[in-house]
């Protein structure tokens, strides 16, 4: 009987040095104490960030080929708003090569990544595509790059190297008679007019278990309207960024700049 006891608190001591716990290195909660794994292991879930951009006119909203009014009084659709932002970082950690903004085929969708949102208590990055990428063969880009010729498609240009970083179109009745007599086009492009942005004091939304958004306004109002600076779209109206076409190229530049900004 004695010997029947001795086995028992020997085999009761060798269970007892089996310590339970989570060995796995790669767990949130491992325990280097552990021996044995009791299935307690914890893993942070993959965070996600998403960047919408809303247009909006005076205030509200903006839908294309709604009519709106300018402080010339003219009646103003807009057709098309697209746009490259590129590179945006915290100065540590870039979450885009480039991405396009298509109002029309993407809604305000500019880009989602796997990335956690604390990191981002700011963003700069490029309204336009870098000089190297600029002038890379745009059919060379892995097809999931909006780089990539067939993703960029009329954002870049088939009769000059390089991509346009900023289209903007529309329509405009300058006659009061609601007759859309005159279109307007600024296509803005080339490295010369390539610009910095910048995005302070940012508010991440939780859409999601892992995932918060950022969402940004791009103001078409304070881009026509701007202190000092203001586009009349009646003498204003076609950039394609030529040399000739400086002063308009740099106005719409410097509008856009200060219309796109967090809300």
């Amino acid at each position: 009987m004695k010997n029947i006891f001795l086995v028992l608190i020997v085999f009761s001591t060798l269970c007892g040095c089996k310590k339970k716990g989570c060995t796995d290195e790669s767990a949130e909660n491992y325990n280097a104490n552990a021996t044995h794994n009791d299935g307690s292991c914890t893993y942070s879930a993959i965070d996600s960030i998403k960047i919408l951009i809303t247009p909006i006119y005076n205030g509200t909203d903006l839908y294309l080929d709604s009519v709106y009014n300018t402080i010339e009084g003219y009646g103003v659709k807009f057709t098309t708003i697209s746009f490259f932002l590129s590179q945006l970082n915290n100065q540590e950690d870039t979450i885009n090569v480039a991405s396009i903004y298509d109002f029309r085929e993407k809604g305000t969708f500019l880009l989602g990544a796997a990335k956690d949102y604390n990191t981002f208590t700011e963003l700069q990055g490029l309204v336009g595509v870098d000089p190297f990428n600029n002038h890379s063969d745009p059919s060379a880009f892995d097809t999931g790059s909006d780089l990539n010729i067939e993703n960029a498609g009329t954002m870049h240009w088939s009769w000059n190297t390089g991509y346009i970083f900023i289209n903007i179109e529309g329509k405009v009745d300058t006659l009061s008679n609601e007759v859309f007599n005159h279109n307007f086009s600024f296509h803005i492009g080339t490295d010369a007019l390539l610009q910095t942005c910048f995005f302070e004091n940012l508010s991440w939304e939780q859409t999601g278990e892992n995932e918060h958004t950022l969402n940004l306004q791009l103001d078409l109002s304070s881009f026509l309207a701007a202190a000092g600076n203001s586009i009349d779209l009646k003498d204003e109206f076609l950039t394609h960024s030529n040399n000739s076409q400086q002063m308009l190229s740099d106005k719409v530049v410097a509008n856009f700049i200060n219309a796109l900004s967090v809300p």
